[in-house]
């Protein structure tokens, strides 16, 4: 079971990042905020890399916006086998989701980056506060 199943059915219409890339946000068209945070430890990064497809979700387009993209299926493709990274000392991971909607498809790709001995994790979140939330609005 993906991370992001609970997203399946809503409509969104927003995704923010936050926590200085540990935290991404998706935005219903009820105004709620489902939050998903990457788990981080002393000897491991982990990290929101790459979003790809969000021109789904209608960005200045009033009607767009108000009837959002429904989220219809997830699809959680694992974490990569570690590789050498020379620059950080240690190794690199990469974790891979698709979110398919109504409209589209959107790619979420996480990084962790760690000694060799540390795997990344995304979990969902139940508190809603964030802090230092900016709307993405790009493909990155």
């Amino acid at each position: 079971m993906s991370v992001f199943n609970n997203l399946i059915g809503e409509r969104i219409n927003g995704v923010f990042l936050g926590n200085e890339g540990w935290t991404l946000v998706f935005r219903t068209v009820q105004g709620r905020f489902l939050r998903y945070d990457t788990e981080n430890d002393c000897c491991n990064s982990v990290w929101f890399n790459h979003i790809n497809g969000l021109n789904i979700l209608g960005e200045g387009n009033s009607f767009d916006l108000l009837r959002g993209a429904q989220v219809l299926s997830v699809e959680d493709k694992g974490w990569s086998d570690d590789r050498s990274d020379e620059d950080v000392g240690g190794v690199i991971q990469d974790a891979f989701w698709t979110i398919k909607t109504d409209r589209g498809y959107i790619d979420i790709e996480v990084r962790n980056s760690h000694n060799g001995y540390y795997g990344g994790n995304v979990s969902f979140n139940e508190d809603q506060e964030v802090l230092d939330l900016h709307q993405v609005t790009e493909d990155f």
